[in-house]
């Protein structure tokens, strides 16, 4: 397994912020929702939203060491990239079946990026004889918590948390030898996901800032009603992501799926405050690319 071209070790657990920001919302700079996990070499992705392939190109990480991919909930900002990531995967070079692993409806997704991309599958397979891309993935719909893979490396364990109105939104817990590490989704403010990360090393939680959302709408010529609602309902604010990571006892507390992602409405000294005032833990925040 090759070293990265962040210098990723190959050795010990490290999470990758692959993007950052929330959306869908198109950012100059910034990616959305998407994390590469790597321990020992091994690599497991973590939500792929918009630009998920960019940034995991960007990183120098190879498909060939992805052993899962798992979904938190079917919002675009998170699952944009899938069928452009497993499509890729298979051309570059496979050594292992791929674990995949979301919500329901994931099975019928993943049918779907197949579809999607049938007619390059079929010409390739028939120019070069590699597998038809069936062998190589194995899709598991989980609907309640618990722990949901395993192998040598990594145990991940699931929670389900308040995203309206998705019936299945997850938060997943992933302990290796070295590090535990918790990542919210999104969620409005979870005890499950409290009881999820206790202890844990890190949490990488999604963060809204309230005044900062009403900045931005300020800023849209058309806004669907009700959008404010609906964001607010479904996320977390700074603060409350502090008391989060408070009550769980973890050593550090990440923010990432930043709502709004413009660094002029909410600078990154405004995000540190906010969570500052219930946690006094090391803080984070978030940016594309940055190795935790």
């Amino acid at each position: 397994m090759s070293a990265s071209t962040l210098g990723i070790p190959n050795t010990g657990t490290h999470l990758v912020l692959l993007g950052t920001v929330a959306g869908p919302v198109l950012h100059p700079t910034r990616m959305m929702a998407s994390n590469a996990l790597v321990v020992d070499g091994a690599v497991y992705i973590f939500d792929c939203g918009y630009g998920a392939i960019t940034r995991f190109a960007a990183t120098g990480l190879r498909f060939a060491d992805m052993r899962a991919v798992f979904i938190t909930h079917h919002h675009s900002d998170h699952n944009a990239d899938y069928a452009n990531l497993i499509h890729l995967a298979w051309i570059q070079g496979m050594t292992r079946q791929v674990k995949v692993i979301g919500p329901p409806p994931i099975s019928r997704i993943h049918n779907a990026a197949i579809e999607f991309h049938s007619e390059d599958f079929d010409i390739r397979i028939r120019a070069t004889g590699r597998k038809p891309p069936s062998d190589s993935f194995y899709v598991t719909e989980i609907s309640k918590p618990g722990l949901i893979f395993e192998d040598e490396h990594v145990r991940v364990t699931c929670a389900l948390v308040n995203h309206p109105p998705f019936k299945h939104a997850f938060a997943f817990r992933i302990d290796t030898a070295d590090r535990s590490i918790v990542l919210s989704g999104d969620t409005s403010p979870s005890q499950t996901l409290v009881e999820l990360a206790k202890g844990a090393n890190l949490l990488v939680h999604e963060a809204m800032y309230e005044p900062g959302i009403d900045a931005m709408l300020a800023q849209r010529p058309y806004i669907p009603p009700g959008l404010r609602d609906f964001l607010v309902g479904g996320h977390t604010n700074a603060q409350d992501c502090g008391r989060i990571a408070a009550r769980a006892g973890v050593d550090t507390l990440a923010l990432t799926h930043l709502l709004p992602s413009d660094d002029q409405l909410v600078p990154d000294d405004v995000w540190r405050a906010e969570v500052a005032q219930h946690y006094t833990g090391n803080i984070i925040i978030g940016r594309d690319l940055m190795v935790l």
